[in-house]
């Protein structure tokens, strides 16, 4: 009896230092697995982050010496004031060309729902194929559109007697930030239209055949259960709208160049002229920390704000 105890024990431990050795192999092959993603990620994200940093605290360019200037790049920046407009402008045209985004596309994704499935098939390729042409042919499109002598916009106006609302789009001041924001906008609402409609697609059937039977048509059906269930989906695609946003170099480059003047004139594309036509690489990487700073915090108020409730089902 005391034999087969000991040997049942003994049985014991060979299977547990078995099973800690297979755990331990386990977790080795998946550092060696991870080793290249990582080595990657380190040489194409964190090591330069990092230089960008330490860069933004030196005056340097290809034909001079490093030079450690402390926050002097961060000052000039407050008094800089083109590149305080390009933080102005960037915000607009991120904030309105999200929101235009967002709304068009949960619009679109509800009316897609309400069509039959070959119809809505047809609807979601017609809307998402906007978002799977690249900015640079979306811009030379508008810009093509929007020309003010031969433009279609400004043409159609004319056919129907609207003379009065023509404008040259791509060139008055307070314009055409609304008109960089709409193009952006509408380019991404096809995205967010596929994303909002899987989400629509994944409640229960049984849900709105309930809400048909209390007598619940399809308005009240999208503010009582639609919207509340998608809450969740709704604050990611936000988040990822916002931050896509802020990357308004394509289509400002290819529709206006930062015109007219310097009223379109965003950050990014404020950082290259300082960077590569002036060799101002300190204070470049200045202006985008401080920027990639500003983005992080409109993103964490943004989700403050959108915050809701989480349902399950």
């Amino acid at each position: 009896m005391i034999s087969q105890v000991k040997s049942q024990t003994l049985q014991t431990a060979i299977r547990k230092k078995k099973g800690r050795s297979l755990h331990v192999n386990t977790q080795m092959l998946g550092i060696a697995l991870l080793i290249p993603a990582a080595i990657f990620i380190a040489f194409t994200v964190i090591i330069p982050v990092g230089w960008n940093f330490v860069l933004s605290f030196a005056k340097w360019s290809p034909l001079t010496s490093m030079q450690m200037v402390g926050l002097d790049n961060y000052i000039e920046i407050f008094k800089d004031q083109v590149t305080l407009n390009g933080f102005k402008y960037s915000i607009i045209i991120a904030i309105v060309s999200s929101l235009i985004a967002l709304i068009l596309g949960l619009l679109l994704a509800l009316l897609v729902y309400r069509t039959g499935n070959k119809e809505g098939a047809v609807l979601r390729l017609i809307f998402f194929a906007p978002s799977m042409m690249p900015f640079i042919v979306i811009g030379l499109m508008f810009a093509f559109i929007l020309d003010p002598s031969t433009g279609l916009i400004n043409r159609i106006l004319e056919l129907i007697g609207l003379e009065s609302l023509q404008h040259a789009w791509l060139s008055e001041p307070g314009l055409v930030l609304l008109v960089l924001a709409a193009v952006s906008g509408w380019k991404g609402s096809g995205a967010v239209m596929m994303l909002f409609y899987t989400a629509i697609v994944t409640i229960p059937a049984s849900m709105f055949e309930a809400a048909r039977l209390e007598g619940a048509g399809y308005f009240r059906q999208i503010r009582i259960i639609i919207l509340p269930l998608i809450m969740p989906t709704i604050r990611l695609v936000s988040m990822l709208v916002l931050i896509g946003s802020f990357k308004t170099y394509d289509i400002v480059i290819t529709m206006t160049k930062g015109g007219p003047g310097d009223y379109s004139k965003t950050v990014p594309m404020q950082m290259l002229d300082v960077g590569f036509r002036y060799n101002e690489f300190g204070y470049a990487a200045a202006i985008g920390v401080l920027f990639t700073i500003l983005v992080g915090f409109i993103i964490f108020i943004s989700m403050k704000m959108i915050r809701g409730d989480v349902y399950e089902y």
